[in-house]
């Protein structure tokens, strides 16, 4: 049914959740997997905004960012390799929900699974829902876990 699952994953502890789900499923319908994290590229601008003229520069931000999404999927890649499922990670920068959606169209997977919510406070209030955003861009099926 499924051939190619995309994972998408920001390391929190719902988008882990959906990934186990994800991992089960891509054993179970012999499946590959890809699990993608996008640094969203608000999240850079605030930041930097925040700290203009008293902390580090933007390509520092964007470093720690990026490191922080490489731990993150290299987390779920680990997770498949214990399942014996071989995982590819991939990192973009962006809108979150865009970068979803136009992965798993560049990569036409079957299926994107992910977590219901990742952000949470202010940042969420500001940008809307990720998973809802998918659900209504999507062309696959999209599985939501919570």
């Amino acid at each position: 049914m499924y051939k190619k699952i995309l994972i998408a994953t920001d390391g929190s502890k719902i988008s882990l959740q959906a990934s186990r789900h994800g991992i089960k499923l891509a054993k179970a319908q012999n499946a590959d997997v890809i699990v993608l994290h996008v640094i969203n590229e608000k999240v850079i601008s605030s930041v930097v905004s925040a700290l203009i003229h008293r902390g580090p520069s933007k390509e520092d931000i964007r470093a720690k960012l990026r490191d922080s999404a490489e731990k993150s999927a290299d987390e779920v890649v680990k997770m498949g390799d214990a399942s014996g499922i071989n995982i590819e990670p991939m990192i973009r920068e962006g809108d979150p929900a865009g970068g979803i959606v136009e992965a798993a169209q560049i990569e036409g997977v079957d299926l994107i699974v992910m977590g219901s919510h990742g952000e949470s406070g202010m940042t969420s209030k500001m940008l809307g829902s990720v998973a809802q955003k998918v659900l209504n861009w999507a062309e696959v099926p999209v599985l939501i876990v919570r």
